[in-house]
């Protein structure tokens, strides 16, 4: 089974009171998006990223030098982004199963993506949960 994965980064990042967009800020060398495109890329199930950018920030997005993700850019909401990205995936005949994931967040749990993607195998829709027993075991990991 394959999947698609929407990185969503086009938000005008206005309660993070700073010059850089939050999905460009650095953490331990390399940008939040970076940080997430490196833990999906663990998935070999992801078939394709299709990252959503805002138009404003080309300056940002263009040093990265990111490779095999197609860069849209998205609208003036988060839904209209989504919308966009599932479009183009629609289009593209790229749409499988889809994550949706924020850039801005980098600390996702890789073991919750397995679990999601082990249990869209057997349903539908998966709502991601993670409990506070499953929580404290990946912080000691």
């Amino acid at each position: 089974m394959s999947f698609s994965l929407i990185l969503l980064a086009a938000g005008k990042s206005n309660r993070f009171k700073s010059n850089i967009p939050k999905p460009y800020h650095k953490l331990g060398g390399k940008t939040l998006l970076e940080i997430s495109l490196s833990k999906i890329r663990l998935f070999k199930e992801i078939k394709k990223i299709v990252v959503v950018v805002n138009k404003n920030h080309k300056k940002y997005i263009k040093p990265l030098k990111i490779k095999n993700v197609k860069l849209i850019i998205g609208g003036d909401t988060r839904g209209e982004s989504t919308f966009k990205a599932l479009k183009f995936l629609v289009n593209q005949k790229y749409l499988h199963k889809v994550l949706i994931h924020d850039a801005a967040r980098p600390n996702f749990s890789v073991n919750l993506i397995k679990k999601i993607i082990i249990n869209s195998k057997r349903f539908k829709v998966v709502i991601p949960v993670l409990k506070v027993q499953d929580a404290l075991k990946e912080k000691k990991q």
